[in-house]
């Protein structure tokens, strides 16, 4: 089974100035959120889902690898949405 990110290489789409800052805040909590904590861990899970609305198919991986529990540690999970919101920002940054 391949990971989350492994076909987006070469993919690239612009995103939203309020889009970047909405995501860099989310990396940045998800970086230092105890994932034990599931009021704020499903509170950020939510948010970093309507996060990717622009990039329907990062939204759906992660929609599959991170709110889907399927045996899956609330830590794994999270560092994954955190991994995916970082390839979001790469994917939107511009090519110079």
């Amino acid at each position: 089974m391949q990971g989350p990110c492994s076909q987006l290489r070469g993919v690239h789409m612009r995103i939203s100035e309020q889009a970047k800052i909405q995501m860099l805040r989310l990396i940045d909590e998800g970086s230092s959120l105890n994932p034990f904590d599931l009021e704020t861990f499903n509170r950020w899970m939510q948010a970093t889902y309507e996060a990717l609305q622009s990039d329907s198919v990062q939204q759906q991986r992660f929609d599959e690898y991170c709110r889907s529990s399927c045996g899956v540690t609330y830590s794994r999970r999270l560092r994954c949405g955190v991994s995916m919101l970082k390839q979001a920002l790469y994917k939107g940054a511009p090519e110079n």
